[in-house]
């Protein structure tokens, strides 16, 4: 496996972990983005639904979102307070 794959292999497991708690349309519009290639926008679009539809995620969801988007998405654009929506 190379590192590209094991990147979306790695980003897939990130929205395997909270599929239950998404809707259908928000677990359907991050797997789009996914499979067009769009795996940063798709980490994006994850953390933004997680803030604005004020779901609760493991802290590992978290990190994982931070980690997985680190110098592919520019902080500015993700939300300010992903952290406070940690599943406590």
């Amino acid at each position: 496996m190379n590192s590209l794959e094991e990147y979306v292999r790695r980003v897939r497991d990130v929205l395997a972990s909270v599929r239950s708690i998404l809707s259908n349309q928000e677990s359907a519009e991050v797997e789009h983005l996914i499979a067009h290639d769009e795996c940063p926008e798709a980490l994006r679009t994850l953390a933004w639904i997680i803030v604005e539809e004020g779901k609760r995620v493991p802290r590992e969801t978290i990190e994982a979102i931070r980690q997985l988007s680190e110098g592919l998405i520019d902080e500015k654009h993700m939300p300010d307070d992903l952290d406070s929506h940690v599943l406590e």
